[in-house]
Order: C-alpha cells, then sequence, then structure tokens
C-alpha cells in the first residue's frame, strides 16, 4: 500500500510538473534580418569581402600573365627544356598560392561574419530571455530553420513570441508578418 501511495504521489508531481511546462517560439531570421545591427553588420561585411576580392584578384591577374607569357614562350619554342620546367613549376606554385589565398580569404570571411554578428546575436538572445521570462515560457523555439524551413509545424498563435521580440528590440515589424 504504501508503494502504490508513492508511485502516486511521485505520478502528481511529475504531471504537476509537466503541466508547468509553457513552450514558445519565434523567427529569430525574420528578427535578424529586420534588425539595424545586422543590416550594418551585412554592409561591413561587403566591404571586407570587396577587399579580399580585391587582394585575390591581383593574385589573379599575375599568375594569368604569367600563364600567358608561358604560353608566348612556348609557341615561339624559344625556351630550352630547362626553362620550361622551371616556369611550369612557377605556374604550379602560383596556382597553389591563389588556392591557398581564396581559402584563406573564404576563412576570414567567415571568422570575421562570427565576430561582427557575436553582438548582434547577444542583442537578440537577450529580448528573447526577457520577452520569454515576461510572458512565462519555459522554453521559446525557432520557427525555422537558416534555410527558411519550417520547424514548428504547429503552435498555438499566442505561444508565437515574433512581435513581442521586435518590440522588446525596438524594431518595427515588417509587413509580411503583421497578420500573423
Amino acid at each position: 500500500m504504501k508503494v502504490l501511495m508513492a508511485m502516486l504521489l511521485a505520478l502528481a508531481v511529475q504531471t504537476g510538473l509537466m503541466a508547468q511546462v509553457k513552450i514558445g517560439y519565434t523567427n529569430v531570421e525574420a528578427v535578424i534580418a529586420n534588425l539595424p545591427d545586422a543590416k550594418n553588420v551585412q554592409k561591413q561585411l561587403e566591404v571586407f569581402e570587396k577587399k579580399l576580392s580585391a587582394n585575390l584578384k591581383i593574385k589573379d591577374d599575375y599568375v594569368k600573365q604569367k600563364y600567358q607569357e608561358y604560353m608566348d614562350l612556348r609557341e615561339r619554342g624559344t625556351m630550352t627544356p630547362e626553362e620550361q620546367q622551371r616556369r611550369e613549376t612557377e605556374l604550379l606554385k602560383l596556382d597553389e598560392e591563389v588556392q591557398k589565398l581564396a581559402a584563406d580569404a573564404e576563412e576570414s570571411l567567415i571568422t570575421k561574419q562570427m565576430e561582427l554578428m557575436e553582438p548582434v546575436l547577444d542583442k537578440l538572445q537577450t529580448a528573447i530571455n526577457a520577452v520569454a521570462k515576461a510572458q512565462g515560457f519555459t522554453y521559446v523555439l525557432n520557427q525555422t530553420t537558416s534555410a527558411g524551413v519550417s520547424t514548428i509545424l504547429y503552435g498555438p498563435e499566442e505561444n508565437d513570441i515574433t512581435k513581442a521580440v521586435f518590440a522588446q528590440l525596438g524594431i518595427p515589424l515588417p509587413a509580411g508578418l503583421e497578420g500573423k
């Protein structure tokens, strides 16, 4: 009898705890897309990317020039076999340098994006935390993936805190989200 009472008490406590869970959701991508800070980050990244691309183009143009010189000499038949081998080795080395420069540029861009987005994401997380706490949510999920695919297939409208997050951040709600 005591075991049965303990099991019933445990079940009652567990049911009571489960009833207290409140799950909300928001569209993080829509909020980020409309944050002035995020738009500023995008502009900074575009400037940074142009700088990286310009450096890469200079190196790439140099390699193309060296390749054209090699082809011209080869067509004329004025290179010795040793000179031809030396130029081919140089071209291969230059090509590897361009590939490494491109990979380094891509890595630098990703690092810069993460660095610039960190304060934006912190600001967003602070707003989500404030709204969740104010509205009594235990959990808040992201409504969509970064590809825009919905991960919340159904949820009560009152659990969508996207509008409240926009308000918490002090940014206007975009027209596409007003009726939702």
